[in-house]
């Protein structure tokens, strides 16, 4: 006996006024584009089809989105001891807060001694080669020296003043202020100051170790510029743009959001067709932190579309179709474009350029779609 399939797919999947929405898959085979069926008079009764057009409607969308909380790479310190030395103290632990300018470290090494030693040999060397160039300077101005003389003079000056420059900048590295350094206050040991106001990240020192000059020794977070990196799909990139308000909150506690702005939307879309885009808070939450998952959502401006009934939609496999009534009475499949939907309507974008007014089947999509398939298989 030949047994014949009859698809009647009658129920949509719940659509919700304020996100974007799928209609039921019925199938993962698309050739049906264009198919045409032929009703009888009693298939015609019992579906009572309804005919029209697309209507005009104003739609908005709230977009949900995922994501974490970033941080770009200039807020993001990494400290480390230039010379190189032992972690003589530290009191940090991460999630402490620091003040710009606070020791958060006291190193100590021979190498600190010499450079400051170096330094203010090189600065007396320097003055002695400003008096030797004066000297040279006023010989030769009254012809009692020679050019050479001066030269050699002018020379050393330069060497040195370079010396004295050089070594200026690396106490200056370390945390030693040069100007007010003397062969009465050489020490042993250095300052390390915080150069933010944030909170510690990282601790990767402990006291008495030595640290190499590369070595990063602690992370400290500038939270100034804390912003949320919202995952959006590719079906949900036309609506997203720079100044949409996005209302953020945690995961797990729904019951307090932060106001954010999204400021960058990327333009590329990675392998697996989502985007990002990059939201500065209004005003910054203390307890957010790099690397936390939140959620947030996106009200996308209220405009004008063409839309039709969810009843009038099918979606084969990964295309939506509406059933069009052409000249010859036949019905026929037209593949269509979607995009929002409210209240039980469905945004049409692409596919009625070519649709005559009021030949569109606005419900019973589906059983119509089950009656073109038994055709087929029949």
């Amino acid at each position: 006996m030949k047994f014949y399939s009859i698809l009647l797919v009658i129920g949509l999947l719940g659509f919700n006024s304020c996100g974007s929405k799928e209609i039921d898959v019925v199938s993962e085979d698309a050739s049906l584009a264009m198919d045409e069926i032929t009703l009888t008079k009693d298939q015609e009764k019992i579906l009572a089809l309804q005919y029209g057009s697309a209507t005009t409607q104003k739609m908005s969308v709230t977009i949900q989105l995922q994501g974490k909380i970033d941080l770009p790479p200039q807020n993001l310190i990494s400290v480390n001891f230039p010379l190189g030395g032992y972690l003589k103290n530290t009191k940090l632990i991460p999630g402490m807060r620091v003040q710009k300018g606070e020791v958060i470290a006291i190193m100590e090494d021979q190498a600190i001694v010499q450079l400051q030693q170096d330094f203010l040999s090189a600065k007396a060397k320097a003055a002695m080669a400003k008096q030797e160039y004066d000297r040279q300077q006023t010989l030769f101005s009254a012809n009692a020296g020679t050019s050479k003389s001066f030269q050699l003079a002018e020379g050393e000056l330069k060497i040195q003043s370079v010396t004295v420059k050089s070594l200026f900048e690396k106490l200056k590295l370390i945390g030693i202020d040069p100007t007010v350094l003397n062969e009465t206050n050489i020490s042993g040991q250095a300052m390390v100051r915080s150069t933010i106001n944030g909170y510690v990240s990282k601790v990767n020192v402990n006291t008495g170790k030595y640290v190499q000059a590369t070595e990063t020794m602690f992370e400290l977070i500038d939270p100034d510029d804390i912003h949320a990196a919202m995952t959006i799909f590719e079906k949900d990139l036309p609506y997203i743009k720079p100044g949409n308000s996005v209302q953020i909150h945690f995961i797990d506690d729904k019951s307090k959001s932060y106001a954010a702005e999204i400021i960058l939307v990327n333009k590329g879309v990675d392998d697996d067709r989502t985007a990002t885009a990059h939201c500065h808070f209004k005003s910054h939450p203390s307890q957010l932190f790099p690397g936390m998952f939140i959620q947030g959502e996106v009200s996308v401006t209220e405009r004008e579309v063409k839309a039709l009934p969810e009843e009038a939609i099918v979606r084969l496999g990964n295309q939506e179709y509406i059933f069009v009534k052409n000249k010859n009475n036949k019905i026929a499949m037209v593949p269509i474009g979607t995009g929002l939907s409210k209240e039980g309507n469905i945004e049409v974008k692409t596919g009625l350029e070519k649709v005559s007014d009021g030949s569109i089947v606005l419900n019973n999509a589906y059983k119509l779609l089950g009656i073109l398939k038994n055709s087929e298989e029949e």
